[in-house]
């Protein structure tokens, strides 16, 4: 057996931690090292059409510049997927989540390619979107790629693909506890320790690269802010409705847009956001690009309110549009647009009502961003990791939980919303298996719970090779006809017959002996497999990536209670590794 296939065999079960490291590693290199390609071809001005401003500097651009440059990114955005055919469309994390949960973890690298490609024309003209869900799809491509070529089972495949996410939000935002949540919390929806220690090496792996290249500076440049008063706390839970109410139409509306465009085509879906960005950005050009220039002056306290309510609303309604339009793009860093702004538009009222007790509305923007993330995205846990790594102020955690907490409850229980990711999941008519059942099966690999003790024989068997057969002690016989796995039987059942044969030979020359006869021992032929007394079931096949899950969706699609483990070696040879029966699934869950 080769060290590659000894790795496949060792990672398809729950004790591979050490290779699963290893693994996180490189894959963190990967995925950091496309991230950061894609960060780079956003800023370097490799997008033909954009401005030598930078691009986050589209304030101080003239209004027809910031009118025809969403439309035209727009239009060229839209075409270009056009020409690139309806399943290579299927980008960001949306895409990420439905592949992990009806495929697996597989990613195809030419939607990766088409991601880097438009997303990077999206967020240079202009159009309101955020760099990170198109991040994390490239992330994820790159540790599914690596899963892929090295043919690992497809419980690990899941793992590098949260390795990719925690890289990719790591890379992006230089957080890497905060990747590592938001991979486990958002896209894994699952914490074990199994999947957690991959993940850090991948998450730290591609901040030290992002620092190499980028420098040590956060996303966000955060002054050193304290809660005033306690007294404040009951306008921390104000800010937690305010915003839970704010975050739930922005899912509501987001949906309805895209359920109204469902059968837009793709050029005229991202030329009309193009178009109704351009417009929006003539009143608030703050709405354009990932807009963190903006979020960092309001965390400094740098804009007025005017200004404030302004980018609230335009980058509310802008992202509405270029979400719900399938425009490219991420929302988690306009989630945090929304939140900082609409935060300090609270702070300043705060301010003006009780100067003896507010903060700054610089403290209200920090806890605003986290808490709309959080209840856009449905994950408290990531936000509160960003926010405090992001900030470095543990002062922002207190105000900052009971703002998340009372804005999630909105959300999720008052309205009944699921999270942004979910919500456009559901416009496609998917909707996302999360059970602790379904999430247990997939963490394991059919090779780790497969019974190796097994021997592959023909539908007959010569009388004088089964107790050759046997030596070995087998648990299962796999029958062959015409070299195609029939049934599988006990080898018990197949000895109890042996013996039986072997015990009435010596009785009848036992009683010829007695009789004074002459003993002449029978010739057996061979024996059916098929004939002999024995529990034969019909058996099913599945391949040695599978995982848990798969083998037993296969058990019940097929109506067996059994399937044989195989892999394909060379073409027409598939070499058989082991059984794996229901009863040993149910009793290994029941077992955990």
């Amino acid at each position: 057996m080769s060290f590659i296939e000894t790795i496949r065999l060792k990672l398809g079960s729950l004790n591979a931690l050490p290779i699963l490291t290893v693994m996180g590693l490189v894959c963190g290199l990967l995925a950091g090292g496309v991230v950061i390609l894609f960060r780079l071809f956003i800023e370097s001005g490799l997008v033909l059409w954009h401005s030598g401003e930078g691009a986050n500097d589209f304030e101080g651009s003239p209004w027809w510049f910031r009118l025809t440059l969403p439309l035209v990114g727009g239009f060229l955005v839209g075409y270009v997927l056009h020409k690139v055919g309806k399943e290579r469309r299927q980008v960001g994390v949306g895409h990420v989540l439905e592949r992990m949960s009806f495929h697996q973890g597989y990613m195809n690298w030419r939607n990766a390619v088409v991601q880097f490609v438009v997303g990077g024309m999206t967020i240079a003209s202009g159009q309101s979107v955020g760099r990170e869900g198109p991040g994390i799809h490239l992330g994820s491509t790159a540790g599914s790629w690596l899963g892929q070529k090295m043919h690992l089972p497809n419980n690990s495949i899941r793992i590098l693909v949260g390795c990719g996410t925690a890289a990719a939000i790591s890379a992006s935002f230089n957080t890497p506890l905060a990747g590592v949540i938001f991979a486990m919390e958002v896209v894994m929806m699952e914490y074990a320790v199994a999947s957690f220690i991959p993940l850090i090496i991948a998450s730290v792996t591609a901040a030290i690269m992002s620092r190499i290249v980028f420098g040590n500076d956060v996303a966000f440049i955060v002054p050193s802010l304290d809660l005033q008063s306690l007294w404040e706390i009951p306008y921390f839970i104000l800010l937690g409705l305010v915003i839970g109410v704010v975050a739930s139409f922005f899912i509501m509306a987001t949906r309805v847009v895209a359920t109204r465009a469902r059968d837009w085509s793709s050029w005229l879906k991202c030329g009309t956001a193009g178009t109704c960005c351009g417009i929006i950005a003539l009143g608030a050009p703050q709405i354009m690009g990932i807009g963190y220039d903006t979020v960092n002056s309001a965390l400094h306290g740098e804009l007025s309110l005017q200004i404030l309510a302004i980018a609230f609303v335009g980058k509310l309604l802008a992202t509405i549009i270029c979400s719900g339009l399938s425009l490219p793009g991420g929302v988690i860093g306009p989630a945090m647009f929304i939140g900082a702004t609409l935060g300090g538009v609270l702070g300043v009222f705060g301010g003006y009502m009780f100067p003896n007790y507010a903060s700054d509305y610089a403290f209200y923007s920090m806890v605003g961003m986290a808490t709309m993330m959080s209840a856009t995205l449905q994950a408290p846990l990531a936000a509160l990791m960003a926010l405090l790594e992001l900030t470095n102020n543990p002062n922002v955690l207190l105000p900052g939980m009971l703002s998340l907490v009372i804005a999630n409850l909105i959300v999720s229980q008052l309205f009944k919303q699921p999270s942004i990711f979910e919500s456009q999941l559901r416009v496609k008519g998917l909707e996302l298996k999360v059970n602790p059942l379904s999430q247990f099966l997939r963490s394991v690999g059919v090779a780790g719970l497969m019974e190796r003790k097994m021997v592959v024989q023909d539908k007959y068997l010569p009388f004088e090779q089964t107790e050759k057969l046997l030596e070995s002690t087998p648990r299962w016989i796999l029958i062959m006809e015409d070299k195609v796995p029939k049934y599988l039987m006990l080898a018990n059942d197949l000895a109890r017959y042996y013996f039986e044969q072997k015990e009435k030979d010596a009785e009848d020359k036992k009683n010829a002996e007695e009789s004074g006869e002459m003993y002449e021992a029978p010739e057996h032929g061979d024996i059916d497999l098929f004939s002999i007394p024995a529990d034969r079931q019909d058996i099913a096949s599945v391949y040695l990536q599978a995982n848990l899950e798969e083998a037993l969706d296969t058990m019940d699609r097929e109506s067996v209670d059994a399937v044989y483990i195989f892999r394909t070696t060379a073409p027409l040879n598939d070499k058989i590794y082991g059984i794996l029966t229901r009863e040993a699934i149910e009793s290994h869950y029941s077992y955990k």
